[in-house]
Formats: C-alpha cells, sequence, structure tokens
C-alpha cells in the first residue's frame, strides 16, 4: 500500500513539474511575456556590463519593441552555436541578437524587416598598413566567430587567398588576442568593428571597404507570422517616433538604422 502511495505521488508530482514547466514557457504573440533569445557576449548589440546586466543597443531595441506590444520583455542568454537551435525548441520567441538575413537562414525562418544595416569588415592592430582588403590576408592570421557569417566570409574568401582561420567561440576573444599579437586580423560585424574600435582607439582600427552587405532583422520560427507582424509594427513605429535613429546614435554615433536595404 505504502508503495502505491509512493507511485501515485511521484507521479502527481511529474505531472506537476510538466505543467508548471509549460506554463512557464508560454509565450509567442497571445503571451504577456516577450522572450528574446540572445548571445550576449557581443559588444555593443548584446552584452553584461560590469554588474552583471545585459545591456547593449538590441537590449535596448528589444525592450522597446516589448513595450509597443504591451509586453513585458524578458531575455535568455543562449550561446551563438545554439541559439537557432534553442528557437527551434521554443525556449523563446525569438531572436534579437545581431541575425544577419541571408538566404540559408531565409530557408528556415522568417524575419523582420532589417532594422539597422550592417556588413563584414576587417579589423587590425592600429598601426597595420599591410592589410586593406580581403586580398590582403594571404599567409596571415585570421580571427572569426564560430557559426557567424563571418566565419562563412571567412570560408569563402580562404578559396582564393589562402590564411590561417582562427576560430572562437565568443567575439570577444579575437580582439584580446589580436591586442597581443596572436593573430593579424579579424572579419567580424561592421557594428562590432566600429564599436572596438571607438572604445579602443590604439589598438584597433577597421580597414578597408565593406566585404558584405548583411543587414539585421528580427528573427522568428516559420510558423509565428503573427507575431513577426506585432514586432514589425513595433519596429515601425519606433522609427516613426524617432526612438529607432536616438538608440543608433547612443550605441554607434551615428543612425544606421534609416534606409536600411
Amino acid at each position: 500500500m505504502k508503495i502505491l502511495k509512493c507511485k501515485s505521488l511521484l507521479l502527481t508530482l511529474v505531472v506537476l513539474t510538466i505543467l508548471m514547466t509549460a506554463l512557464t514557457g508560454c509565450s509567442g504573440a497571445k503571451s504577456d511575456v516577450f522572450r528574446v533569445g540572445v548571445d550576449d557576449v557581443y559588444p555593443p548589440m548584446e552584452f553584461k556590463d560590469d554588474a552583471g546586466k545585459i545591456v547593449g543597443f538590441d537590449v535596448e531595441l528589444a525592450t522597446e519593441i516589448a513595450k509597443k506590444m504591451g509586453k513585458k520583455v524578458e531575455f535568455v542568454s543562449t550561446a551563438w552555436d545554439g541559439i537557432f537551435t534553442s528557437l527551434d525548441s521554443k525556449k523563446f520567441d525569438c531572436i534579437i541578437s545581431s541575425v544577419s538575413i541571408n538566404e540559408e537562414r531565409q530557408q528556415k525562418y522568417i524575419f523582420t524587416n532589417p532594422y539597422i544595416a550592417n556588413a563584414q569588415v576587417i579589423v587590425v592592430g592600429k598601426n597595420n598598413t599591410s592589410i586593406t582588403s580581403e586580398k590582403d590576408l594571404k599567409g596571415r592570421k585570421v580571427g572569426v566567430q564560430t557559426g557567424t557569417t563571418a566565419d562563412e566570409s571567412a570560408e569563402k574568401f580562404v578559396k582564393e587567398t589562402p590564411f590561417e582561420i582562427k576560430k572562437y567561440d565568443q567575439i570577444i576573444q579575437p580582439f584580446a588576442d589580436m591586442k597581443v599579437g596572436r593573430i593579424d586580423a579579424i572579419i567580424v560585424d561592421e557594428v562590432v568593428g566600429k564599436y572596438y574600435a571607438a572604445q579602443d582607439k590604439q589598438s584597433f582600427k577597421v580597414t578597408g571597404g565593406r566585404l558584405t552587405n548583411e543587414p539585421i532583422g528580427v528573427c522568428l520560427r516559420k510558423s509565428d507570422t503573427e507575431l513577426r507582424d506585432k514586432v514589425q509594427k513595433a519596429i515601425d513605429d519606433l522609427k516613426a517616433d524617432g526612438t529607432m535613429k536616438k538608440l543608433s546614435e547612443k550605441w554607434f554615433g551615428e543612425d544606421l538604422t534609416s534606409n536600411v536595404k
């Protein structure tokens, strides 16, 4: 009898746990919580300040989007190499974390219209005058973040101009390595490259032209068209009332949100 009671109690606890998990995970267009996946080691877009608080352009944008939709924002920190899998698993509603819109991703996901301009650029040391384009990378050590479009660009360029690609899990790592001379250059998002160059002018500079055109948008599951439309309306409203321009000028010193193609 005691064994049956124990089994019954255990079954009840399991059912309650499943129900609590389901209720906690409830989100989407009709929820009052807007759950956003972020790779929070990617300054200035999303990163943690000295107090451990998540800050950055995308973070403030997501917060403003949630306000426009009448929701409370909740950020879910997720490593980049697992962020799309986590979206598929419904651990959050969308990704607002510097997701470049490209053909491969559009086959699997839906996006809002681009909300900020972006491209791949080359960052070198402040005193480096020998690297001005991807052709000058020949024989050099080049850092990229694994699984990003910078990684894809490097793999493409290396077929034409042989160089050594060094891959990192987090974008902060190649910048630290280049500062001490372990690598010669970094291929990275323009918004990130400009940020690092502005923050540490004695160590870094963005060189050459834009290697690609990769505007950034909010990424959602293909089935979530209703939520995508609500997020898009919120972004349109933020552009119309000047909020997007103010956020861009705050984080980049210029407006990268107008006339994005």
